[in-house]
């Protein structure tokens, strides 16, 4: 991809952003996040400030760092209609196995069955296949991945050590990020924290997977799709 080329992508992404922002505000109301007292209005500058400082800096970290590495969160390789199949095809199986996790597993949790209205979470689901991915994968993920190649020697060999070593450090931080809203929910405790970074950690492995392996675009779908499932669908 051309220098030009790159950054128009880079500035769609930020306006991407502030729109899955945007998309979010209800789940933020339902949540009970911000206080109610705060009209939506305030709620919606608030938030289109934020999103338009934090995720325009967000990008343009990405790109500066991209450049440094040997990733390809934008292959040319691959067909579009095959990233969006393969992405669509894991996003359902991992929803699917978060909802039998949660019914199974985790089925006395006090989160577990605890979903918003069918619309809250299909606009909820831009927010995670756009921000999150921008945040998680096409930033932390690359810059965890360009301090491993500073601070030691990548080679052919080892090179999928370091990505699967990102990829985990990504994950668990994909659940930590979960943990706030949900403990707003319900009370801190060994079994609900466990809960809450397994489910999202699985999710997390399988999306940074296939941002290095398949790039940006597979993994924003199969974020959303399994969000989706799991939020909107499976409820």
């Amino acid at each position: 991809m051309n220098e030009s080329r790159s950054k128009i992508v880079f500035y769609a992404l930020w306006i991407c952003c502030l729109l899955g922002s945007w998309l979010l505000l209800p789940y933020v109301r339902y949540l009970e996040i911000v206080s109610p007292s705060v009209s939506f209005k305030k709620l919606f500058l608030l938030s289109t400030v934020q999103s338009a400082i934090f995720f325009g800096l967000i990008c343009w970290g990405s790109y500066s760092f991209i450049r440094k590495t040997d990733l390809t969160p934008f292959p040319t390789d691959i067909p579009l209609k095959r990233m969006v199949w393969a992405g669509a095809i894991a996003g359902i199986a991992v929803g699917f196995i978060i909802f039998l996790l949660d019914t199974i597993l985790f089925k006395n949790s006090l989160l577990s069955g605890t979903h918003p209205p069918f619309w809250i979470g299909l606009l909820a689901s831009f927010y995670g296949g756009i921000n999150e991915e921008v945040l998680l994968r096409l930033f932390l993920f690359t810059l965890i991945y360009f301090a491993f190649g500073k601070l030691f020697k990548l080679e052919t060999g080892n090179r999928s050590v370091f990505l699967w070593m990102t990829n985990l450090l990504v994950a668990i931080a994909f659940g930590m990020g979960h943990l706030p809203a949900a403990l707003k929910l319900v009370s801190p405790s060994p079994f609900e924290i466990f809960r809450v970074l397994l489910l999202n950690g699985i999710p997390g492995i399988v999306f940074g997977w296939l941002y290095w392996s398949r790039g940006l675009w597979t993994a924003m779908v199969a974020h959303f799709v399994a969000d989706l499932v799991i939020h909107a669908v499976l409820i």
